[in-house]
C-alpha cells in the first residue's frame, strides 16, 4: 500500500480543510433547537477514497487533534469540555478513515449486496434504538419508541429501494460515507458513555437528533466532490474508474 508524493498532497490539502472547517466553524450546519449538522469528517471520507486507508487515517489524526486543539483553546459551549479529552476527540476519528475505505473498495466489488447489507444494519440500529427509548422513564417513551421503529424502518426500505437503482459508483460511495458517519457517531457517544461525560440515553438522543441528517449530509457531498475529482459519470451504463 504505498504512500507516496501524491497521497502525502491529498493528506495536507484535505487536512488543510479539515482544520479550516473547524477554526472558521462550518463544519457545522445550523439546525433546529441550537444544534448542528457536523461535516467535518467529509475530508476523511473523501481522502480515504481517493487516497487509501493510511492517508484517510492521518486526515482522521488532523481532524481529531484540530477538535481537541480548538475545544482546549477556544472553546463555544459547555459541551466542548469533552473533546479535550484526546479519547473522545482524536482516538475514534483514526478509524474513520479505514472504514470509509473498506466499504467503498468492498461496495464496488460485491455490488448492490452492500445495499441489502447495510439495510439491515441500519434497520438493527433503529430497532436497538426503538428498544432503548423504550426503556426510557417517560410517558410518552413507548409512543417515542414505536413512532422511531415505524418510521425509521420505512425510511430504510425506501432508501435501500432507491438503491437498489442507483450508479454502481454512487451507490459505493454513498454507502461509504453513511458508514463513516456512523462510525464517527458511534464512536464519539460511545466514548462519551465510556468516560463517563453523558449517560446512554443522552447518547441515544444525540444519535437520534444529528445522526441521520449527517449520514445523509455527508452522502451528497462525498458523491458530488468525489464524482467531480475522479471524474466518474454517474449515470446507468457504467463508470470511468
Amino acid at each position: 500500500m504505498k504512500f507516496g508524493t501524491r497521497e502525502i498532497a491529498i493528506a495536507g490539502i484535505l487536512g488543510a480543510i479539515s482544520v479550516l472547517l473547524a477554526v472558521t466553524r462550518l463544519g457545522f450546519i445550523p439546525f433546529v433547537a441550537g444544534t448542528a449538522i457536523t461535516i467535518m469528517h467529509v475530508p476523511v471520507i473523501i481522502g480515504a477514497i481517493v487516497g487509501g486507508p493510511l492517508v484517510g487515517t492521518l486526515i482522521g489524526l488532523i481532524f481529531g487533534l484540530s477538535s481537541l486543539i480548538l475545544a482546549s483553546a477556544a472553546p463555544t459551549g459547555p459541551g466542548d469540555v469533552f473533546f479535550t479529552d484526546p479519547w473522545v476527540s482524536v482516538a475514534p476519528r483514526l478509524f474513520l478513515g479505514i472504514v470509509a475505505w473498506g466499504v467503498y473498495r468492498s461496495a464496488r466489488s460485491a455490488g448492490r449486496v452492500w445495499a441489502i447489507a447495510l439495510a439491515l444494519l441500519l434497520t438493527a440500529v433503529v430497532l436497538l434504538t426503538a428498544w432503548t427509548v423504550a426503556g426510557l422513564e417517560s410517558e410518552y417513551a413507548m409512543l417515542l419508541a414505536i413512532v422511531i421503529g415505524v418510521v425509521g424502518v420505512v425510511g430504510v426500505g425506501a432508501v435501500t429501494y432507491r438503491a437498489m437503482g442507483a450508479h454502481p459508483d454512487a451507490l459505493a460511495l454513498s454507502l461509504s460515507a453513511t458508514a463513516a458517519t456512523l462510525t464517527n457517531t458511534g464512536l464519539v457517544l460511545g466514548a462519551l458513555v465510556i468516560r463517563g461525560y453523558i449517560a446512554g440515553s443522552v447518547a441515544v438522543v444525540l444519535g437520534l437528533a444529528n445522526g441521520p441528517l449527517e449520514m445523509i449530509a455527508a452522502a451528497i457531498i462525498s458523491v458530488a466532490v468525489i464524482a467531480a475529482w475522479q471524474q466518474i459519470a454517474l449515470r446507468p451504463g457504467g463508470s470511468s474508474v
